[in-house]
């Protein structure tokens, strides 16, 4: 790597990894510097630079859009206690060492004028090392209940971000401001006809859009396989259903060939299946929710029991509060409760509409030039 550099291009560190909650928000703030650098200040140009675990999926998606990586040697703790679990943890100090050089190392060579964390466990080490060497911090927080470094370094960050409101009052002292959260390529709905004959639908049926993330969600389809066919036969609706690919073969054999039920692995034109959906059901996380409400989806939200310090929960709350969906813990689905509430839901037509309206209510596109207009301002005045 160079020396430090001295013309007057805006340089940039990003901070962020271990899942797509973390890497898309730091991707999306990326390319908006990139579009409004120029225009919106004095600086020539931008360069920008991500630290990320050499362990997780920032290995592929960063240098995939084209932007550098700086791969720590960092992990998460291993809360197993098998032998696999405790060698991965007796080696997390020499990890952490390693990274905290590294990232020091690469700090003082690339001299940005701002880091950017945006979570994960990756982003600690860089966010730290950055306050330490008086590079000012902003910080980027996708969910309800805030992650740990945010909650760690928000009182000396220079500012927070925030998707939700509600996170507000677990960063007493910070500098808040409520911008929504960043995201990538979300196309405009698509004709809601020209959708449903895209997946072999009917257009004048309701659709139940089922999705459990990009690899399914297991205990979800266990659920509706065994009970897709009452719903169907007490609700007029249709139902489109990402299984994942590991549930697809499961999830045909139990359901058959019923013609109200699309099975998909995965799907990609993700713009034609919300277009086509009316109400979906699905987990909550961050990045799943800005698309919901982005094309103005109300939903059942099923959070991820297991999800780190119950933020899906909290996230879900934060949608429920506004109007745009209503919360349904996993444990309760064997209850019975999932065919009254979607009954209330499908049977009531200006619930619905009011949910979808509450739902894009909550959207807010500007997220990212929201973000970066604030970073600029503040590199501005430290250059």
């Amino acid at each position: 790597m160079n020396t430090k550099p001295v013309d007057n291009r805006l340089r940039i560190a990003l901070a962020g990894g271990g899942t797509g909650g973390h890497i898309i928000p730091a991707l999306a703030i990326a390319e908006e510097l990139q579009r409004c650098v120029t225009e919106q200040s004095a600086f020539t140009g931008v360069d920008l630079l991500f630290f990320g675990s050499d362990y997780c999926m920032e290995t592929r998606l960063i240098p995939e859009a084209g932007f550098t990586l700086e791969a720590l040697p960092i992990r998460g703790l291993s809360r197993s206690l098998s032998i696999d679990g405790l060698k991965h943890n007796f080696l997390l100090p020499g990890r952490m060492v390693a990274s905290i050089l590294k990232a020091n190392k690469i700090l003082s060579q690339f001299s940005p004028h701002i880091t950017v964390g945006t979570g994960g466990y990756a982003s600690a080490i860089p966010v730290r090392q950055s306050l330490r060497n008086n590079i000012p911090v902003v910080l980027q927080e996708q969910n309800s209940y805030p992650g740990l470094v945010t909650r760690l370094f928000a009182v000396k960050a220079k500012q927070v971000f925030l998707t939700y409101a509600d996170a507000q009052k677990h960063l007493k002292g910070a500098q808040i401001t409520i911008s929504g959260n960043p995201i990538r390529h979300l196309d405009e709905t698509v004709d809601r006809v020209d959708a449903a004959h895209f997946f072999g639908l009917n257009p004048e049926l309701p659709t139940l859009f089922i999705l459990g993330g990009s690899q399914g969600a297991r205990s979800l389809n266990r659920h509706f396989v065994k009970k897709a066919s009452l719903y169907l036969e007490k609700i007029g609706m249709q139902i489109l259903w990402q299984t994942g690919k590991a549930d697809l073969e499961f999830c045909q054999k139990h359901v058959g060939s019923n013609p109200r039920i699309k099975l998909m692995p995965f799907i990609k034109e993700m713009d034609q299946a919300y277009s086509v959906a009316d109400l979906m059901v699905c987990r909550a996380g961050a990045m799943t929710l800005t698309e919901i409400n982005h094309y103005s989806l109300p939903a059942i939200l099923i959070p991820l029991p297991s999800a780190t310090a119950n933020h899906q929960e909290f996230n879900a709350r934060s949608q429920e509060t506004a109007g745009a969906a209503k919360v349904l813990l996993e444990s309760d689905l064997a209850e019975g409760a999932f065919l009254p509430l979607i009954t209330e839901i499908f049977t009531n037509r200006e619930k619905l509409n009011t949910m979808a309206q509450a739902s894009a209510a909550l959207r807010k596109p500007d997220a990212a030039r929201t973000i970066c207009d604030t970073i600029i301002k503040i590199a501005s005045t430290c250059a």
